[in-house]
């Protein structure tokens, strides 16, 4: 199909053209009206190139027709970084419709075109008549198979955009036909609309699958973080990216210290004669060493790649066999935080029946795909470390408690033998000196129970965090009057401020109620180990001493309120949000912030575990409160997190 007749004279020279001006005849003219509507009205390039080619047809009197078109749109020219041959290059040549011809002859055309005369087509860009098509010696390779069809006369008409040859319509005529000069200039104008319609349709259907890539990355995103178990997580990717890209998916990871990549997730809905009968690459464990093959290579490099050569696909990637016929494979490195943690796969399984193979425009979506999974995997995996982490923590912890209970329960009790043995031995005769040895060490075994109390508390509440980190904190609640409850703790505290052995005491105590019956159910222990912390908290944070107060009023929603305030240091605004935390310590006051930072995280779970609530609200400077909230005894108790507070709290 060269752009000249055989004697050399081009299309415009009169081969095949009658240069009768005659005017259209009005049912052209109604048809033409027809298309130019036809080719503005559906964005479905499918249904138009259907349309289009039965109007072409009665037109023009052509007993066949076909469309060819490229694979891709051309590439835009503001695409700056794109080399002139890859915007050139704008994919394999397509049937994308035609009428009344075979498809042994539409493979045979296609061939034809690809092997040269797109390119001369794309030079040219005018229409290409030949009368007949049985014997022109520019159709070698094709006028057998067309003398078999039946037809004798062709026009070719390029199909233009932006200058670029996207393809072509052919009308075909079983007799000899020609076309006249007017009808020639109508064909092309009418070429170059529907050369516009075409693409706008096909940038339209682009734009939507676009779309539909945003939504499957926004749902992948939602569904791989939805979880943060690594071993689920890698089965979501999987399933997600077997389901977008082709019909199976492989995730290889990287082991730690490592250069060996494991497969860990594999996922397939290729089904043959109702079975899934492709091979799974975990069960089979064969790892992948960094820069071997073509996985090692990805992993190694950092690039993805695509494969579509059956045989090639084969040769890399060792667990896939012969007969799951695979036609496309997309291998892509999975990284995050600046390094390779490991590889996805996807490819497509075909079992040697037709399917459409992956194509390069998916390797963007591969890609955010990738990114997305690496950062949900490497999340759930740094979760479990910690968790891992956590669990080691709380083992030692239960281990260290139950180890320093024995010692420490014979410490209290030697001690408080030698006490009362001292009492003995201190009795005095009436009108003889005190022994003043004896008093002293009577004044060293107080000190000494108050440091052991301290470490028995110390030692308790370790043992508590890892029943409130498994949710198996169990308290034995029962109805108590909360006001002798406070004083007795306050009185406690108060003993062993002046027993401590250091200098007197200058904190004074003051416990008021607006109503002595307030009434809620509680664990004792639990209760008194809150109103201990929260006393010997206010005592460390008022260091020159000051009024600590305890107050227990009504609160709100049918709450009993006990709130322990003092005219301390405060806490500041960077720290008040972090203080009910584990092992969190106050930053802005380093020289008070000894302990172990667990008090007010064991205080919070203690009181929540008593259906209450703990709050503090503090100013820098002037002191703090800390507020307990319970349930009053008799009135129902709605769950902790539903209970609404006013806004004076």
């Amino acid at each position: 199909m060269s752009f000249e007749n055989e004697n050399g004279i081009g299309l415009n020279s009169g081969a095949g053209i009658d240069r009768n001006e005659a005017v259209l005849k009005p049912e052209q003219v109604e048809a033409l009206l027809t298309i130019s509507a036809l080719l503005n009205s559906d964005l479905n390039a499918g249904r138009v190139l259907r349309d289009l080619l039965v109007q072409i047809c009665a037109l023009f009197h052509a007993d066949r027709a076909a469309v060819f078109l490229r694979e891709k749109l051309p590439l835009a020219e503001e695409n700056k970084d794109v080399s002139e041959a890859r915007r050139q290059d704008i994919g394999r040549v397509l049937c994308a419709a035609s009428t009344g011809l075979s498809q042994e002859y539409l493979e045979s055309l296609i061939a034809f075109y690809e092997r040269k005369e797109f390119r001369q087509l794309q030079s040219q860009r005018r229409p290409v008549y030949i009368a007949d098509a049985r014997q022109d010696q520019r159709l070698n390779g094709l006028r057998e198979i067309n003398s078999r069809e039946g037809f004798r006369t062709m026009l070719t008409l390029p199909l233009l955009h932006r200058e670029v040859l996207i393809g072509t319509i052919i009308l075909y005529h079983d007799q000899s036909h020609t076309y006249t000069e007017q009808e020639t200039r109508l064909l092309s104008i009418f070429a170059n609309q529907a050369a516009l319609a075409i693409t706008n349709a096909r940038m339209y259907e682009a734009a939507r699958q676009r779309e539909r890539e945003a939504a499957q990355l926004a749902e992948a995103g939602r569904v791989f973080n939805a979880s943060l178990r690594t071993r689920e997580v890698l089965n979501r990717v999987v399933r997600t990216v077997g389901g977008c890209l082709g019909n199976s998916a492989v995730v290889y990871i990287l082991q730690e210290g490592s250069d060996e990549a494991y497969p860990v997730a594999f996922y397939s809905d290729a089904v043959h004669e109702g079975e899934i009968k492709v091979a799974s690459p975990v069960k089979d464990g064969h790892p992948v060493k960094l820069g071997s093959g073509a996985i090692g290579k990805s992993m190694q490099s950092g690039v993805p790649f695509l494969l579509r050569d059956p045989a090639e696909i084969l040769k890399s990637i060792p667990f896939l066999s012969k007969s799951e016929a695979v036609n496309s494979l997309l291998c892509v490195p999975l990284k995050t935080r600046g390094r390779i943690i490991g590889t996805l796969l996807a490819y497509k399984v075909t079992y040697g029946m037709p399917g459409k193979p992956l194509e390069e425009d998916q390797l963007g979506l591969a890609q955010a795909l990738a990114e997305r999974a690496a950062v949900a995997i490497e999340n759930a995996r740094m979760y479990e470390a910690e968790k891992r982490e956590q669990r080691v923590k709380d083992e030692f912890l239960t281990l260290v408690s139950h180890e320093l209970n024995t010692p420490l329960t014979n410490l209290k009790g030697y001690n408080q033998l030698l006490s009362k043995k001292l009492d003995a031995a201190n009795t005095r005769v009436p009108g003889e000196p005190p022994n003043r040895a004896v008093e002293g060490l009577r004044h060293f075994t107080g000190i000494i129970g108050g440091q052991i109390d301290r470490l028995q508390y110390l030692v308790t509440d370790l043992a508590r965090i890892p029943q409130i980190e498994t949710g198996q904190l169990e308290l034995k609640l029962a109805p108590a009057l909360l006001l002798p409850l406070v004083q007795e703790e306050v009185q406690r505290v108060e003993q062993s401020l002046k027993a401590s052995g250091g200098p007197a005491p200058r904190h004074k105590f003051e416990v008021t109620a607006r109503k002595n019956n307030l009434m809620a159910e509680v664990d004792l222990a639990a209760f008194f180990r809150v109103i201990h912390n929260l006393l010997i908290n206010a005592v460390k944070f008022s260091p020159n001493g000051g009024l600590i107060r305890v107050d227990l009023s009504p609160g709100p929603s049918q709450m009993v309120k006990i709130s322990v305030s003092d005219s301390g240091i405060g806490i500041s605004e960077l720290d008040l949000p972090h203080i009910f935390e584990r092992f969190y310590k106050a930053s802005s006051q380093p020289n008070r912030a000894n302990g172990l930072g667990l008090g007010l995280y064991i205080s919070q779970n203690l009181i929540q575990a008593m259906h209450g609530r703990l709050i503090a609200t503090s100013e820098e400077g002037k002191g703090s409160t800390f507020m307990i909230l319970l349930p009053q005894y008799g009135t129902p108790q709605p769950p902790a997190d539903n209970q609404q507070l006013p806004d004076w709290l």
